[in-house]
């Protein structure tokens, strides 16, 4: 049988051919070569990276954030991978003219910060990353690419570098200490065992130094209880502390109760092509970003009118859902179902009618619930202000002469000769108007899926972008941006077409260029019987033109 034929090492072939044959005019690298080149990264913040070994010329940051934004592209978030890459990559080659930067000046770039002596940033690449994903967005808005009427916002956790034994929280110091105490203990019942029984020496030196080993861990937890009441003291909204990554939290990470040490990204996606719009990297749960996401999402796209903002029920919040009233922002948040202990239907709080004029609540009896009109303040578990409420009480002698009595009051109400209490929040209208809105347009709440957990599930399970490779909330923030950029260009890469897009990109170029266009146009008429007479000069002439 024929087999077939191998072309020996020898022979010249594959490389003697120029990079830019090599590239396919609709090779997704030359839109990444576009897109870098149309952003004006001195302005952002940028500054050329030197190598390591010293007296190297630096790199220009356009070709490190090619780099970055090819290996991405490609799944390739190593800087190690990524210089193996540059070395062997036909494509990383042609995009970057053959640079081979080593692993340690591109995760430079990725991070780089630099200060004066007065602590004034000078030049900060974590933000200007961000820059860059929301200068891409703005020439996508120019596209007509945002739809900028309906939104979705969500969140997913990013698995942080930090282990689950680098964190420290009140509850986990506690049962440390409940342990070794009583680990303590049982070592001390042994040794007053061995002194009772005369048991050897050297059995009793094995005891004493497992206690002594207990106490120094004793002692070591102490003292991150010291650390943590220290951060405790500076701000009382804290309730935990990792040790690898100060800026991570234990959060959770599905309905089940398991938890993460992780950061919540947040992602709010345009409803028109799912293209996420904003993104935010946080450290705390979603019950208080629905607010701050839509206000943000808004000013990114400069949205002067009203949007409408999909969420689940991790975001309701009465003070947020009247942030978003206030800011004109629609929400359809979804709202969770509230237990009313062992009250009957007809006798919990939806049933109370609530009459503004007079302020007060009717009870299914038709009996009133008046309140004292003081205001109580509610935290949440970490100590965030919720807003304020009143308290609508009726008499207890109304409501023990009820004949709704039993099904309307508690049993601690009972005991304790206390009448039925409705608790009102501050923000108890918009609370009330998104429940109602969202009732009665069920389908356009059902869209929130389709449109916001599309992008995590490719970034997350495609893409296996489920951890974060940096520590701090800053450097987390730049490195999803580019993870954020790069799938906004993959998928209009599907909708326009490589080529179209090269093209618009291509076009930002256009007015920075012009002057040069306009000098060669004057340089060629100018020597334009020479090019005529002499063919080579005319190529070189045509080539410089072409290169401008």
């Amino acid at each position: 049988m024929a087999r077939k034929t191998k072309e020996s090492r020898l022979q010249y072939g594959l490389f003697a051919t120029p990079l830019e044959e090599m590239i396919a005019p609709d090779n997704p690298v030359r839109v990444v070569d576009a897109f870098v080149d149309a952003m004006d990264l001195a302005s952002f913040g940028f500054k050329a990276v030197a190598p390591s070994h010293m007296g190297a010329a630096s790199y220009d940051p356009s070709d490190l954030l090619k780099i970055y934004f090819y290996g991405y592209f490609n799944r390739v978030r190593s800087s190690r991978c990524l210089e193996r890459e540059c070395a062997r990559n036909v494509e990383m080659m042609w995009l970057t003219g053959r640079l081979t930067p080593c692993y340690h000046t591109i995760s430079t770039f990725r991070t780089y910060k630099e200060e004066d002596k007065d602590g004034k940033v000078l030049h900060d690449h974590r933000r200007a990353l961000v820059a860059v994903f929301r200068s891409f967005n703005r020439f996508l808005d120019r596209q007509g690419l945002f739809g900028k009427e309906t939104f979705a916002v969500d969140g997913t956790k990013m698995a942080a570098q930090n282990s689950k034994k680098k964190h420290i929280s009140e509850d986990k110091i506690a049962r440390k200490l409940q342990r070794l105490d009583g680990r303590i203990a049982e070592y001390l019942e042994e040794l007053e065992a061995a002194d009772r029984e005369a048991a050897p020496t050297e059995k009793k030196g094995a005891v004493q130094k497992a206690i002594q080993e207990l106490e120094a861990n004793k002692e070591a937890v102490l003292q991150l209880g010291d650390m943590l009441q220290a951060a405790q003291n500076e701000d009382p909204t804290v309730t935990q502390v990792s040790l690898t990554d100060p800026d991570a939290r234990m959060l959770p990470i599905n309905n089940e109760g398991m938890m993460m040490v992780a950061y919540n990204v947040q992602s709010t996606v345009d409803a028109q092509h799912c293209l996420i719009a904003d993104f935010s990297v946080e450290n705390q749960k979603d019950n208080y970003l629905l607010a701050p996401m839509g206000a943000s999402v808004k000013e990114a796209l400069s949205i002067e009118g009203d949007i409408d903002l999909l969420a689940d029920k991790g975001y309701h919040s009465g003070k947020g859902l009247q942030a978003c009233a206030e800011g004109g922002i629609t929400t359809y948040v979804a709202f969770p179902e509230q237990a009313y202990g062992d009250r009957p239907k007809g006798f919990q709080k939806p049933d109370f009618k609530y009459d503004e004029g007079k302020d007060v609540y009717l009870c299914p009896a038709k009996k009133e619930l008046a309140t004292s009109g003081t205001w109580h303040g509610k935290l949440g578990r970490q100590k965030h202000p919720q807003g304020r409420y009143k308290l609508y009480r009726s008499p207890f002698t109304v409501c023990s002469a009820c004949p709704f009595r039993d099904k309307c009051l508690s049993k601690s109400n009972i005991e304790n000769r206390h009448g039925r209490t409705i608790e009102r929040s501050e923000h108890e209208r918009a609370v009330l108007d998104n429940r109602e809105r969202l009732l009665l347009d069920r389908d356009k709440y059902k869209r929130r899926q389709a449109i916001v957990e599309h992008p995590f599930g490719t970034i997350k399970r495609s893409w296996g972008c489920y951890y974060t490779l940096l520590k701090r909330k800053d450097k987390v923030a730049g490195e999803m941006a580019i993870v954020f950029a790069t799938y906004n260009l993959r998928r209009v890469i599907n909708i326009m077409g490589t080529t179209e897009l090269i093209n618009a990109l291509k076009g930002l170029l256009l007015p920075k260029k012009a002057r040069i266009y306009q000098f060669c146009g004057a340089l060629f008429i100018r020597h334009k019987v020479m090019a005529i007479n002499c063919a080579p000069r005319r190529m070189d002439l045509m080539a410089l033109c072409a290169a401008a």
